[in-house]
């Protein structure tokens, strides 16, 4: 009798897991990915090589920084690509055609800052599906941007403006995108961790009718994620096209662009169900992401095969993310995506 009071609960596999932070487990697979990439892949441990893993990483991980704050306040931002693929593009095209460049820049900051808005105004207010929303606003911001500013295939980042500034090298051999996505990282930790705004983007994500029967302005933050997140989405835009030093307009990165942010939130632990994930998460997803397409081009695989395995990996962290955090009648509440 006393022996079977006395007995601890049994904790289940799945608690015992959900109880770590799957950025160690994430960055684990990392480090075992670039041995085993070191071992069987030549030149890939190359400094030449890592330095451009590094600086795509930056890249699409200040983008999937802006998505997991989203995805945190349980929203989910398809418009990303358009914006960071599209004020790419008319930035370089506006610089060509006699703007100062920081008037491009700004004027394209502008445009991802009112597409942000726009999509937390219709989510938050019409309470209309962010996936249909944010879809529709990234086709037409890349549509749009082709339609009124593009007029030529293929722009150069001229060499003395200041997107050039954000590709190279800074301090102590540090190239400037891993340091700029360094900033980014620590400010979203920041934000997150210890601003009343990011604590209460959590709480909305984990209870959205809880959080808003406690006073939390629930609409404002949900505009506010977007914000951001469109933000965001620019400056990885920014970033990108000065490490390659050119973009093409004939062929869209669009569906790419997007599969790669989502993939490295995902992977790095933020639960598409909603306040859950961490800021080391998607640092870990985004070099675990960055490896995998390194060692993907390297080993001469053809697109179609390079698509397969990502959308294996994608579909395979869902799978263990819905195992993980498994939807209840509490998150039925907060509504649908």
């Amino acid at each position: 009798m006393t022996a079977a009071l006395t007995e601890r609960p049994r904790v289940s596999l799945r608690a015992r897991i959900g109880s770590f932070d799957q950025a160690y487990l994430v960055l684990a697979i990392t480090v075992t990915l670039v041995l085993v990439g070191g071992a069987t892949t030549n030149n890939f441990l190359t400094t030449g090589n890592l330095s451009t893993i590094l600086n795509l990483s930056a890249a699409f991980g200040i983008m999937a920084v802006g998505q997991a704050i989203v995805v945190i306040g349980k929203g989910l931002d398809l418009s990303i690509a358009g914006i960071g693929l599209g004020c790419a593009q008319a930035t370089l095209a506006l610089i060509n055609q006699g703007w100062g460049q920081w008037e491009a820049v700004g004027a394209m900051i502008l445009l991802a800052a009112f597409i942000g808005l726009v999509n937390g105004v219709i989510i938050a207010f019409v309470e209309v599906p962010a996936l249909f929303v944010t879809l529709a606003t990234g086709m037409l911001a890349i549509g749009g941007i082709g339609i009124l500013i593009l007029d030529q295939n293929v722009y150069t980042v001229p060499p003395d403006s200041v997107l050039a500034g954000l590709s190279g090298t800074a301090f102590w051999s540090i190239p400037r995108p891993v340091l700029i996505a360094a900033i980014i990282f620590l400010a979203a930790w920041l934000f997150l961790t210890f601003t009343t705004p990011g604590r209460l983007i959590r709480a909305m994500g984990d209870n959205f009718a809880t959080a808003r029967s406690s006073g939390a302005p629930v609409r404002p933050l949900q505009v506010l994620t977007y914000v951001v997140s469109a933000l965001l989405a620019a400056l990885a835009g920014f970033v990108a096209v000065a490490i390659q030093g050119s973009i093409q307009t004939t062929s869209s990165s669009f569906d790419p662009i997007l599969f790669t942010a989502l993939t490295v939130v995902v992977i790095g632990g933020v639960s598409l169900s909603g306040g859950r994930g961490t800021v080391l998460g998607v640092l870990a997803g985004a070099l675990f992401v960055g490896i995998l397409n390194s060692l993907l081009v390297m080993h001469g695989l053809s697109t179609a095969v390079q698509d397969l395995i990502r959308g294996a990996v994608l579909l395979g962290a869902i799978g263990f993310d819905a195992w993980l955090h498994p939807r209840n009648d509490e998150t039925d509440k907060s509504g649908e995506l």
